[in-house]
C-alpha cells in the first residue's frame, strides 16, 4: 500500500457516506456489461488501491459496483479496477 494510504471501513465514519461496494462475479459482470450494451474498457475506472476497495482484494479487470442512496433511492454505478488511474 501506498505511504500515507491506510485502509477505512464503515465503522471508521460511523455515517452512511461510506457506500458499499461490491466486487461483481465474472457471471455478474458479463450481465451487467450485456445490459449496458458496452464493453468493459467504457467503464469509469478504479483504482486497485482506493480505500474502499483494497480490503476486498480487488484485481484489475474486476467490476465493482457501487450501491448509493440518495434521498430515499438507491442507485447502482459500476467501475473497472485498473493497476494505475
Amino acid at each position: 500500500m501506498p505511504p500515507g494510504v491506510r485502509l477505512v471501513s464503515e465503522s471508521d465514519f460511523g455515517f452512511e457516506l461510506v457506500v458499499e461496494h461490491e466486487i461483481l462475479s465474472e457471471s455478474e459482470a458479463a450481465k451487467v456489461l450485456r445490459s449496458l450494451s458496452i464493453s468493459v474498457n467504457k467503464l469509469p475506472k478504479m483504482w486497485k488501491g482506493d480505500p474502499q476497495i483494497v480490503d476486498k482484494n480487488a484485481r484489475p479487470g474486476q467490476i465493482v459496483a457501487i450501491h448509493r442512496k440518495d434521498a430515499g433511492e438507491k442507485y447502482l454505478h459500476y467501475r473497472v479496477v485498473v493497476d494505475s488511474v
